[in-house]
């Protein structure tokens, strides 16, 4: 049930992401040889770096962790893809797609979308015994300094609970894409929710940190490997 639940988990947290709005096409792309040490070093979010602590790095990800005032961690990955910044936008607009890297995704359904706005409902399968979860998020996308920043917040009082399923509450998070040239995008997530029901904090933060790794490493997959399914 742990390896399931953890799957579980980091999907609430990244699915957010699926409240973008607008996609370009995807364009082919090879894996990088850079090492996660040099991932590691980018700092893209105005934070203090000396407030987070690296959890995980592997060749292709970094892992970052910090404890919030709730007592659940907020979470940041970064790694770095030889494609473009709209072949991420493009996985993220492709929302059939989403089941494909996000573990336990059930579904993800546009509720409404306007200019540089989006709010999105999301659904995630969740282990025995625990009930299937649900979330509504909204995201504001825009550029600055020649960089894609999309900011996800929770819209969770303005839509009624679907039944059956328990409400994740207090989503925040950021997507951070940035080129580093050379045809070399670093793509950051950082981000936290509060899964509600009874899941023991203790529990979520210490398999949060290996799931995020997992899923950073499909999306630097499917960059590797673009859809080939029409966009939504």
């Amino acid at each position: 049930m742990q390896s399931s639940f953890r799957y579980y988990l980091l999907g609430i947290i990244f699915c957010a992401g699926y409240s973008i709005n607008g996609w370009s096409s995807v364009s082919e792309s090879s894996s990088i040889s850079e090492s996660s040490s040099q991932i590691a070093n980018a700092q893209h979010t105005s934070d203090n770096p000396a407030q987070w602590q690296l959890a995980s790095e592997t060749k292709n990800v970094a892992i970052y962790k910090r404890i919030t005032t709730t007592g659940y961690i907020e979470v940041r990955g970064v790694t770095q893809v030889r494609n473009t910044p709209e072949a991420f936008t493009a996985l993220l607009a492709q929302t059939a797609l989403a089941p494909k890297w996000i573990a336990n995704n059930q579904e993800v359904t546009v509720l409404s979308s306007q200019q540089n706005t989006r709010v999105v409902h999301s659904k995630f399968n969740a282990p025995w015994p625990l009930k299937n979860r649900d979330m509504v998020t909204k995201s504001t996308t825009y550029y600055k300094d020649n960089t894609l920043y999309i900011d996800i917040i929770d819209a969770s009082t303005h839509y009624a609970e679907s039944a059956g399923f328990v409400r994740i509450r207090d989503v925040s998070g950021q997507w951070v894409l940035s080129s580093a040239g050379n045809g070399v995008t670093i793509i950051e997530y950082r981000g936290q929710a509060n899964p509600g029901g009874n899941i023991p904090i203790w529990l979520a933060n210490r398999t949060l940190i290996s799931s995020m790794s997992e899923t950073f490493e499909n999306i630097v997959y499917q960059l590797d490997n673009p859809p080939q399914t029409t966009q939504d």
